[in-house]
């Protein structure tokens, strides 16, 4: 009888989501070095600590500019992760709709570090050669030794990645380990709000005011294009998501309605510009986002939502922290919503990480 139970548990918390973890290995490409190898030509070290007191740290044997991409692919791979999906058990949450596209993504990477791998393999002598008589390196020679062959280098690095699905772990409804486990599970909505408010928070902070001439804290006149990309990237986390909770898909509406209100191109100024500040103001913390979407659930339209949200935004900005960092709000609908769940998946198009990197710096025209 309490397989049902289970079935209801995985259906109304875990539904639409796969897990996809990272399993990638690198080589540091360093040794430890050690006060003997030190000695041969600095005779005045004989009097270092002991190495229970004090090590001295490692040296390279091989060329960081070597390395380097096999990190790199890592991040990019996290990146990936990070703007499709979503922390869930010690991996990553990855809505349905995105899953290909981020299998593909993730194949696309892992290629690029095998061939990276390879080439490395193939060159290793050589590339250990060059580093040991590079002109800095060249009088430190002798510490570059007891390399490690290329056979083991190359079987330090590798790029994988595990895709699989959670359920809950008793057939007991009710036991600890289920109860557990749905806590855990039906956090991804404080994750995807609580990233929300992050984002949100930066534009404000960082895009959205900044101090004139004599030091007062202002909303900037004029923005970029380029300074919408958090706005999009909250849009398309709640939309990705919104079949986690009721109160996810009036957020994805709202955010779409704005972004689709603004200039396609040139700057974003006066009531547009106001349009943005609303939005962000009311996204950066869980509590007043949640009140947006129940305005959007009461009046049926994003576009009434926001007009009503437009009546209430403060004429004056008076400090980033007071804006930003408010005082928090009463505990009204915010509060008893946070359980509860109603699965309406929607497929959307994945993000690639390489749309979205982090050398982002939008432009601004003029303060008030």
């Amino acid at each position: 009888m309490n397989a049902p139970a289970v079935l209801n548990i995985k259906q109304t918390q875990a539904n639409g989501i796969v897990c996809v973890s990272l399993d990638i290995h690198l080589w540091s490409g360093r040794k430890r070095l050690r006060k003997e190898n030190l000695l041969a030509k600095n005779p005045e070290l004989a009097d270092l600590p002991p190495e229970s007191l004090a090590t001295l740290g490692s040296i390279k044997i091989a060329d960081p500019d070597d390395l380097a991409p096999f990190l790199k692919y890592k991040r990019e791979a996290e990146k990936l992760l990070k703007l499709n999906g979503l922390p869930l058990l010690g991996t990553v949450g990855i809505p349905e709709g995105k899953v290909d596209g981020v299998y593909k993504g993730l194949l696309e990477i892992k290629q690029k570090f095998d061939d990276h791998a390879q080439r490395l393999y193939r060159d290793f002598d050589v590339r250990i050669k060059d580093w040991r008589q590079r002109i800095d390196n060249a009088q430190w020679d002798h510490l570059i030794t007891d390399i490690p062959t290329p056979e083991y280098v190359a079987g330090r690095l590798a790029f994988g990645f595990h895709l699989c699905r959670v359920s809950a772990p008793s057939g007991d409804e009710f036991s600890q380990a289920n109860k557990h486990y749905s806590k855990q599970v039906t956090g991804l909505k404080g994750e995807l709000f609580d990233e929300a408010a992050e984002e949100a928070k930066t534009l404000m902070e960082k895009y959205l005011m900044g101090k004139d001439a004599h030091g007062a804290v202002r909303r900037r006149e004029k923005i970029t294009q380029k300074t919408l990309g958090p706005l999009k990237r909250i849009g398309e986390k709640f939309r990705s998501f919104s079949f986690l909770d009721h109160t996810v898909e009036p957020l994805a509406q709202i955010v779409e309605h704005v972004l689709g209100i603004l200039p396609q191109d040139g700057p974003i100024e006066g009531v547009h510009l106001m349009h943005v500040w609303t939005l962000a103001k009311a996204l950066s913390n869980s509590a007043t986002a949640l009140e947006a979407a129940q305005l959007v659930m009461d009046s049926g339209a994003a576009n009434l939502a926001f007009e009503t949200l437009l009546s209430s935004a403060p004429e004056v900005v008076n400090s980033p922290a007071e804006e930003v960092r408010g005082p928090a709000a009463a505990p009204t609908y915010a509060e008893d919503i946070l359980s509860g769940a109603t699965p309406t998946a929607d497929e959307q198009p994945v993000v690639e990480a390489e749309t979205l990197t982090d050398s982002f710096q939008p432009e601004y025209v003029g303060l008030f």
